[in-house]
């Protein structure tokens, strides 16, 4: 758990163990960049789209340099992908379930689900995915 890039080339439980806490605290940042930016009426003023972008961008591109080996950095991207999408939908319809909103509620959650959809797909993957390009570019593709 210290030291991912080393673990990534161990044993196979610690290889997964450092993908699985790799792409599970990835997820958990780009949940909350992901949301900063969709809600940027309740963020701070130097909370911007840029910073966030910037975020979940580099989080990508540490999913890489943290898990060194090729195999373990696919299977901890994938597990921030999912995770990161998940929260950011959690979050998005939380405020709804909390309400307790009776027989209307699929329908008052529909415009948000499609809002949390729209910014995962067109948002946050791309760039979680544009990061880690990028730093497979800058380290190698090592496997």
């Amino acid at each position: 758990m210290i030291r991912p890039a080393r673990a990534s080339y161990g044993s196979r439980s610690e290889r997964i163990a450092s993908a699985v806490t790799v792409g599970l605290l990835t997820g958990l940042a780009t949940a909350m960049a992901t949301y900063t930016l969709w809600q940027t009426s309740l963020a701070p003023g130097w909370a911007g789209d840029t910073v966030m972008a910037a975020l979940v961008f580099a989080a990508g591109a540490l999913v890489k340099l943290l898990c060194q080996n090729l195999e373990t950095s696919v299977l901890a991207l994938s597990i921030a992908v999912v995770a990161g999408a998940a929260l950011t939908a959690a979050a998005g319809v939380a405020p709804y379930l909390l309400l307790d909103i009776g027989t209307l509620g699929g329908i008052v959650l529909l415009p948000e689900l499609r809002d949390v959809i729209t910014l995962v797909v067109f948002g946050q993957v791309p760039l979680l995915l544009f990061g880690y390009l990028v730093a497979i570019v800058y380290d190698g593709a090592t496997a």
